[in-house]
């Protein structure tokens, strides 16, 4: 699950530097950013994981992100780079588009003093509120789905 450079690569895909993203991979809108990110051009190899298989033990945690507590892995999106640095919610976002060549100005811009406390705030704003915004992927378990009940469960049974 990775995305890199596409057409015009200077540097071979082994050859970038590596990021990986921990992203909610039940939010609708880290979803569709993971894939719009995926999709396009960036200067390191992206390496999504969903915090949910961090959750689950399937992926291992790495030296970076192993002391994070589940709840605040849950609460925003981190980044880790091949030094170990650690970025969070809107520092994560703005690494993230300090990564992608049309978007880099947009990255500087955001990390700027009276952006940054701006931009933490709108961040924090759509990350609380993030599935009654854009909705939650349907998760199975097992591949079982159970319908919503429209009546509460009546007696013991």
């Amino acid at each position: 699950m990775s995305g890199g450079r596409r057409n015009g690569s200077r540097r071979s895909f082994d050859e970038q530097p590596a990021l990986k993203v921990v992203y909610d991979g039940e939010c609708n809108l880290c979803l569709a950013t993971a894939a719009k990110l995926r999709a396009i051009r960036t200067e390191s190899r992206l390496e999504w994981i969903a915090l949910q298989s961090l959750a689950s033990g399937e992926t291992p945690a790495w030296p970076a992100i192993a002391g994070i507590p589940p709840e605040r892995l849950a609460a925003q999106l981190h980044v880790t780079d091949e030094a170990g640095r650690l970025y969070g919610g809107p520092e994560a976002v703005m690494r993230l588009l300090k990564d992608v060549p049309s978007l880099k100005w947009l990255g500087v811009v955001g990390s700027w003093p009276g952006f940054r406390s701006l931009s933490g705030w709108l961040y924090r704003l759509i990350a609380r509120y993030r599935y009654q915004l854009f909705g939650r992927k349907d998760a199975c378990d097992k591949g079982v789905c159970a319908l919503p009940r429209k009546e509460p469960p009546i007696g013991g049974k």
